[in-house]
């Protein structure tokens, strides 16, 4: 994600033919840094809206963080599997096997294989 806004910010700069002096200050300014890379997540978010502010025609990506593949996989298998197949009941069949995680997504990479592996061996059992 923050690769994302790395480049959302450069793309708004070239879209403003913003020479590199205005651009270093308009960061030194805002965040007392010369650099994007050295800025924080929430403050490459600012940079952007002000960039956008300034006329670029960017946009922030979703709230939403995008899935990675064992997480895309997860979700496929759990589609396949079950009757129900919402985030809410996902979740609910993962804290059965983890109960500090409330929300599938933030289940860590063995986890989520973990639970792959369950439900492939649900799908056996009820056949589908």
């Amino acid at each position: 994600m923050r690769k994302r806004l790395l480049q959302l910010v450069h793309i708004g700069k070239n879209q403003l033919k913003m020479d590199d002096e205005t651009y270093r200050s308009l960061l030194s300014q805002q965040f007392y840094q010369n650099s994007a890379k050295n800025i924080s997540y929430s403050d490459l978010v600012k940079l952007v809206k002000i960039l956008q502010g300034y006329g670029a025609k960017i946009r922030l990506p979703r709230d939403e963080p995008t899935l990675s593949a064992i997480q895309r996989k997860l979700w496929s298998v759990w589609k396949a599997v079950a009757d129900e197949s919402s985030n809410q009941a996902l979740n609910a069949f993962v804290g059965r096997y983890y109960a500090d995680v409330t929300d599938w997504r933030r289940l860590n990479h063995e986890q989520t294989a973990a639970i792959i592996e369950q439900l492939k061996q649900w799908k056996k059992r009820v056949g589908k």
